[in-house]
Order: structure tokens, then C-alpha cells, then sequence
């Protein structure tokens, strides 16, 4: 029997659906054929979710090809209230990523292409793996109640959505399940858990504003040594400690670029070296409030340096391309370090590598690590995550497309542990651009935008003085 705080309709019509406008998944014309195909042999074994009022959450393009097919109706989860927006785009996520066999689940099969309801009791869990998902599941399954499905094949194996069904029987609520013939199932699974698509974030612009960044970007370098001393921490870069600490003098001029917290500049001021940083989302200590008055202090400091000693010998820019929020702003920051670079300076870069998480995901590492590894890549390499509260993007490189973004900007890139988690690079000779193209960048890097449309607009001066040493650069360079 269905539980009483959800709704399933096996027939809900079509024509009363209400789309959502920010569906995340485009499909190509092929893809849209085989998903047909896939309709007309199997039927919908999979129900679309519905908030309260009407507005499908999931199962977008399930619905535009039944239409295409000629049917005029699909089987409906009715979420029991209205939830907010974002839980709206999380439903989808998981909907999309819920065809998962890493568990092994049986449980008692219904009859041969009907739904039915399962018992919790009688579902047997004999490997639970993949645990970041099924605590993504149980999370949107305790406030929500069970909005998803399993297949199971006729002999009671759960030949998709196994870890719903793991979280189920930890959570003792019934399944809704499709069940089918255990020689039609692997035909099936093939057919579902093909490539459908690809992610395309541009519709949550609005949902992940530039600033939602601060709550990872000044963290990333921070490592408290134990729970018992949060206060102490541990110095951690790859990027610092193999790409410049073995040959940095305490002559050499650096800026730190997005440096966090500033920990590791702090750091290495305490020892001697001559270190500026600068992070445009500094935070105050232990919270999530921006010190505005300590970012516009970095800057002014910066300014001051450039207009006494001109350009740096070296720029760092630690784990920073990865948390660029648009393709704009990965340009408007590898030009700014470009900027600040002297002509024989040096730039060391560190970035998230796109193959080794690929590689990490798919291993069975990955699906038995008590971690919150969900990855929903759009073709640029750009992951949502939705984090203490907040979407946010996290973007991957591979050795390939960051020594050919690198290229544009430097004469001389040479890439380092490019297998790793962290790829590396070492950059040289900055390649001069349009004035007009600095111009647009420092005023975008050094006046972030903030919460409520707030600007500093204490950038004037840095921008001036950054203009004139960019000239005299490029015009020594090119002489």
C-alpha cells in the first residue's frame, strides 16, 4: 500500500504537467531517438516527480519523448508539499543519477510489469556500497518522504536504484517498485543507464551567485591538524611546496593570488619571504560574514608594492582556476595573473584534475568511501555541488585543455603531475593583450561583486597603476 505521504499516479496526464525552466540535462538529437526507442520497448519503469503544485522536478525529457511517441500519459510521484527550489534541483540530480547497481539489494518481486508497493521487511541489503549517495538519497528521503522507484526482476534482485532500496530498508519506508522478467533485465539496465544527455548549468546562474564561492575558496588551503586543535594548522600546498619553496629566495617579490584565509602567505612572511595575498572573498574568522575592510587592505597593499617595485617575480594562484564560477571569469583571472607577473617572472598554477576524478568515481574506492563524491559534469568540465547551503561550482582541467588554456596567456607552460589529483603547471613569458582586455579584467577581479549588488570600488587606483606596468611590459617585450 503507498504511504500516505506520497501520491503515486500510475496515469498522470501529460497536458497538466507544469515544466520546470531550469532543467539541467540537454540532449542531442541521437539521444532523443534512442530514449524513444527505449520508451516504446520498456514503457516509463521509472515515475517522474512532481512537486505539490503541479511542477515536474524530473524527468524533463522522459516526458518530451512520450509525446513524441504519442502517449498522453506517465507515472507520477506527487511530492506530498511544495518544496523550495533548491530541493526542486536535487530531485533532479539524484533522479538522474538514481540508476546505480553498485549495492547488491533483493527484496520481494511484484507482479511482471505492474507496479506494487515492496515492504521494507522484506528487503535483504547484501552489499551496501556507494554510501555519498545513499546519504544524499536518505537526506531528501527523511524531509520529503520516498519519491523514488526500483526495477526489480523477477527472481527479487533490484536491478536498478539498489542503494534507494538500501536507504529504504535503513529508513523502513515501503518501495515503490516496476518489476520485470529476469531475461529482460540486462536489455533494460543497458537501455537506462546509457548516455542521456549532458549537463547544462546556465539555467542556476541566479542560484549560484559569484560569492557563493567564498564558502569553499577560503577554506582550500586549511587544515586543522585534529578535531582537538582546530586552532592549529597545517601548511599543505603542492602547489607552494613542489613548484616554488625549492628554489624561492627571501628576494623574490610574490603574491599569493585567491590565497584562502592567507595562511600559507602568513606563513611564509614569518619566515621572510616577501609575500602579498590577496583573496576578494576573505571571510572573518570562524564565519561566513566577508571582511570587506581586509580585502580592500590586500588590495591597497598590492597597489603600494606595484607602484615601489613594479611587477612580481612570482605569482601563485593555488587551487583558484577551479573555482571560477564562469569561463568570463577564468579569462578575467588568468589575465590579472598575467598581468601581475614580470616579464621574467614566474607563475605556478595547481588544478583540479578532471581525469584522475573520472578515474577516482569509477573505481571501487570511490563507491565505498564515506565521502560525498557526486559528480554531474557539464561539457565544460564544471561541477554543481550543493554545499552547507549553497550551489556551487567546482571546475576540472585536463593536462590537455589546461596546457592549451595556458598557452593563450603564456609563451612557456610546462605541466607537472598531470596523473594526479592536483595538475600543476609552471608558466613563463606572459603573452601581451588588448589594453582594453586588462582593463575589463582588473575591474572585474579587484571590484568583485558581493551580496545585495555591493561594489567596493576602491580598485581605481590598483587598476591605474596594474595598466601602466602591463604597457611598459608588453612594449619591452615586444621591442
Amino acid at each position: 500500500m503507498s504511504p500516505l505521504d506520497v501520491r503515486f499516479d500510475p496515469a498522470y496526464p501529460l497536458a497538466d504537467l507544469r515544466p520546470a525552466d531550469y532543467n539541467p540535462r540537454r540532449l542531442s538529437d541521437s539521444a532523443f531517438v534512442r530514449l524513444q526507442g527505449s520508451l516504446r520497448r520498456h514503457g516509463v519503469v521509472k515515475p517522474v516527480i512532481l512537486n505539490a503544485d503541479g511542477t515536474l522536478v524530473a524527468g524533463h525529457q522522459r516526458t518530451k519523448g512520450l509525446r513524441a511517441i504519442g502517449q498522453d500519459t506517465v507515472p507520477a510521484t506527487v511530492l506530498p508539499q511544495k518544496v523550495r527550489l533548491q530541493d526542486e534541483i536535487k530531485f533532479n540530480l539524484l533522479h538522474n543519477r538514481v540508476e546505480t547497481e553498485s549495492s547488491v539489494v533483493y527484496a520481494e518481486a511484484g507482479p511482471i510489469g505492474q507496479w506494487c508497493w515492496i515492504p521494507w521487511q522484506t528487503i535483504e541489503v547484501v552489499a551496501s556500497r556507494n554510501l555519498p549517495f545513499q546519504q544524499a538519497i536518505g537526506f531528501m528521503t527523511a524531509a520529503h518522504g520516498p519519491w523514488g522507484s526500483v526495477v526489480i526482476d523477477d527472481q527479487g534482485r533490484i536491478v536498478l536504484n539498489a542503494e534507494y532500496a538500501a536507504v529504504a530498508k535503513a529508513q523502513r519506508f515501503d518501495i515503490l517498485a516496476w518489476t520485470v522478467a529476469s531475461f529482460d533485465a540486462g536489455q533494460l539496465v543497458e537501455d537506462l543507464t546509457g548516455e542521456y544527455g549532458v549537463y547544462d548549468w546556465t539555467g542556476l546562474d541566479e542560484q549560484a551567485p559569484v560569492w557563493n564561492q567564498h564558502i569553499i575558496q577560503p577554506n582550500r588551503l586549511r587544515e586543522p591538524t585534529s578535531k582537538a586543535a582546530v586552532e592549529k594548522v597545517r601548511y599543505k600546498s603542492e602547489t607552494w611546496e613542489q613548484l616554488v619553496l625549492p628554489w624561492l629566495t627571501t628576494g623574490h617579490r610574490v603574491v599569493d593570488f585567491g590565497a584562502g584565509h592567507g595562511d600559507y602567505a602568513r606563513h611564509l612572511r614569518a619566515q621572510g619571504y616577501q609575500v602579498h595575498d590577496y583573496e576578494p572573498y576573505r571571510t572573518f574568522k570562524g564565519k561566513y560574514s566577508l571582511d570587506i575592510r581586509g580585502i580592500v587592505g590586500m588590495i591597497r597593499t598590492i597597489e603600494r608594492s606595484l607602484r615601489e617595485r613594479g611587477l612580481y617575480e612570482v605569482v601563485v594562484l593555488d587551487s583558484v582556476i577551479n573555482g571560477t564560477t564562469s569561463l568570463e571569469y577564468q579569462h578575467w583571472v588568468l589575465l590579472t595573473v598575467n598581468a601581475l607577473c614580470a616579464e621574467n617572472g614566474t607563475v605556478a598554477i595547481g588544478t583540479r584534475n578532471l581525469n584522475h576524478e573520472q578515474a577516482y568515481e569509477d573505481s571501487e574506492h570511490s563507491i565505498s568511501r564515506d565521502a560525498t563524491r557526486l559528480k554531474f559534469l557539464d561539457e565544460h568540465g564544471v561541477d554543481m555541488r550543493f554545499v552547507k547551503g549553497k550551489w556551487q561550482r567546482i571546475r576540472y582541467h585536463t593536462p590537455n585543455s589546461l596546457h592549451g588554456l595556458l598557452s593563450r596567456y603564456f609563451e612557456e607552460v610546462e605541466l607537472s603531475d598531470a596523473s594526479k589529483a592536483t595538475i600543476k603547471a609552471v608558466c613563463r613569458k606572459p603573452r601581451a593583450f588588448p589594453i582594453e582586455e586588462y582593463e575589463e579584467a582588473f575591474r572585474n577581479e579587484f571590484n568583485m561583486p558581493y551580496p545585495n549588488d555591493y561594489h567596493h570600488n576602491r580598485h581605481f587606483g590598483i587598476v591605474e597603476r596594474l595598466i601602466e606596468l602591463t604597457k611598459e611590459r608588453n612594449a619591452q617585450s615586444e621591442g
